[in-house]
């Protein structure tokens, strides 16, 4: 889901520095010219690793974890422990499970293509009312109530409703700007959240599935839809699904919101261009609740992917309305505190308690007003290790490592984010870091074992995007060490696979460059060998190296056709 790169580090002998090659999507970050090192007092390799928007960076040879946070007080989940379907017990060979010599892998986030900018028209409005059809169960369906994911499946004849009928909501009749916006939702109880403000608690019970079988859908493919009438949104996002579901997926992980922009009506984010052309302008539809909607009619689960962190790119921040925090935010003393501008592209600070705040209402607003069925969040957390970007929450914090500060307030993100899922629905909320924990801890500042302990994270899909063969980070060894970080925890684990090196020259790994060009059953084996090691399900990066011609090449078709018999059996 990022691109990946690294340079060999130099010890006193030459250690293999392995990660994922560079992933051909455009989701890609612009690499950086910034070399600030963090200010750390740890002992430190000899080398400094250029590893693209990160800059130069020393690491440190021991990664401490952070004090880890006390579990969250009245909240009430139990995750489903329905063990996974049976899959051969075939161990493909691999490499040896043995990263004490591998640096960690990077990644950046993802860039899009230039877009024109024009003026907003005046709008009507017009009223819309959707419902969503019930819908069977599957064997393996989970259909969560009141908050709880039962372990118990669904009898298969019995029909579920889908939720209650969605509540009316204003929209603008034709691509409009945003300049009238309402929350107008009838939902069950309200559910005053920590921040003071009162989102509804949404009735619907999500479904999620013991086996997850899911694909990542960007910003990127959505760019698809763009243009389109409500109908021809309904239907191209339809013939997606429908791709996914004879493909034998039960799970779709789909961006709602890439760069601080909303792909449904938001009275936090604007509306996202991608969709309509102008940042802040509605499109005649709720995306959102058509995507869902069709989603469901498949019995197919809808897990609403966030970037929390990564906002517009510059050109575009000017555009945002002062109605809108980030927009305040920009225009006021707010400015390169709680909002950064890194290298071209804008942050959200997660070191200020009104950010956290806006990150969480954000996922209040989505999980009270939607009927999603999960909250999903990537490798996207701290975008620098450059001490500048929160100097000065940093100064009056009374910390005395800024590695630790760093840690400690992700991890305070992330424990807002599932307490606003959890607050206003039943659904589940998982995160897609890197495989790498080291890089994990030691860049990002995610602690991703904190937060298994602290018990405030559903899932983890990790981008496990390595080969058997590859020297540093083999991917049995990162399957294993992943399952011993959520043993003894409520937390699932799915695999993220790599569709997209399929037939390529991995050149970041080591002896194991040339795997992913001498087999065409990567896939199959790794989806094997995790069924094996006790994990909940997979998760494909990403839709168009699945279905796209243009991005599937042969190499990758021949993966998928290996694979497709263990998902549809």
């Amino acid at each position: 889901m990022r691109k990946i790169k690294f340079l060999p580090a130099l010890l006193s002998v030459v250690l293999f520095m392995v990660c994922t090659s560079s992933c051909k999507s455009a989701e890609t970050r612009t690499p950086s010219s910034e070399t600030g090192t963090s200010p750390s007092t740890a002992a430190t390799t000899a080398a400094s690793i250029a590893n693209g928007d990160f800059g130069g960076i020393v690491y440190s040879n021991s990664s401490a974890t952070a004090v880890t946070p006390a579990p969250i007080p009245g909240i009430e989940f139990i995750h489903t422990t329905v063990p996974a379907p049976a899959e051969p017990e075939t161990t493909p060979d691999g490499a040896a499970a043995d990263e004490s010599d591998s640096a960690p892998e990077t990644s950046a986030p993802g860039t899009d293509a230039s877009e024109n900018e024009t003026a907003n028209a005046s709008t009507t409005t017009r009223k819309v009312t959707t419902a969503l059809p019930p819908r069977e169960t599957s064997p393996d369906m989970i259909v969560s109530d009141t908050g709880t994911t039962s372990a118990t499946k669904a009898p298969e004849t019995t029909p579920v409703s889908a939720g209650t009928t969605a509540p009316e909501t204003t929209v603008p009749a034709d691509t409009a700007p945003e300049t009238s916006r309402t929350a107008a939702q009838t939902l069950a109880a309200p559910a005053v959240s920590g921040s003071g403000s009162t989102y509804g608690k949404n009735s619907y019970k999500a479904l999620n599935y013991s086996y997850v079988k899911a694909v990542w859908i960007s910003y990127i493919e959505l760019t698809s839809l763009f243009g389109k009438s409500e109908t021809g949104f309904a239907d191209a996002f339809g013939a997606m699904l429908d791709n996914c579901q004879a493909m034998g997926l039960n799970t779709v992980f789909v961006h709602v919101r890439a760069f601080g922009d909303a792909y449904y009506f938001s009275d936090l984010y604007p509306f996202t261009k991608q969709l309509s052309g102008n940042l802040g302008v509605r499109t005649a539809y709720d995306p959102l609740k058509i995507m869902i909607s069709e989603a469901h009619k498949r019995n197919i689960s809808f897990h609403a992917w966030i970037n929390p962190l990564r906002l517009c790119y510059s050109g575009d921040m000017p555009l945002i309305s002062g109605e809108y925090p980030v927009g305040k935010w920009y225009k006021g003393t707010e400015n390169g505190k709680y909002i950064v501008n890194v290298n071209g592209t804008w942050f959200l600070n997660p070191a200020y308690d009104e950010v956290r705040k806006l990150i969480g209402d954000g996922v209040r607003e989505i999980v009270s007003g939607y009927d999603v069925d999960g909250i999903h969040i990537d490798d996207y957390f701290y975008p620098t290790t450059d001490y500048s970007f929160d100097s000065d929450a940093y100064s009056s914090s009374g910390y005395t490592s800024i590695e630790s500060f760093r840690v400690d307030k992700c991890s305070a993100m992330v424990k807002e984010i599932y307490t606003a899922a959890h607050e206003c629905g039943s659904v589940m909320f998982g995160a897609a870091p890197q495989g790498n924990n080291y890089n994990n801890l030691n860049v990002l500042y995610a602690d991703t074992k904190a937060w298994c302990k602290g018990g405030y994270i559903d899932y983890f899909a990790p981008q496990i995007y390595y080969g058997f063969e590859n020297s540093g980070v083999p991917f049995k060894g990162n399957v294993d060490e992943w399952r011993t970080i959520v043993s003894g925890t409520d937390t699932r684990l799915y695999t993220g696979l790599s569709v997209y090196k399929a037939g390529n020259e991995d050149k970041w790994a080591g002896t194991g460059k040339y795997e992913w060009q001498n087999t065409d059953t990567m896939l199959r084996r790794q989806k094997e060998y995790a069924d094996s090691a006790g994990c909940n399900g997979i998760v494909l990066y990403s839709y168009n190296y699945i279905f796209t011609p243009s991005y599937s090449t042969a190499a990758m078709k021949a993966e998928i056709n290996n694979l497709k018999p263990l998902l549809t059996e």
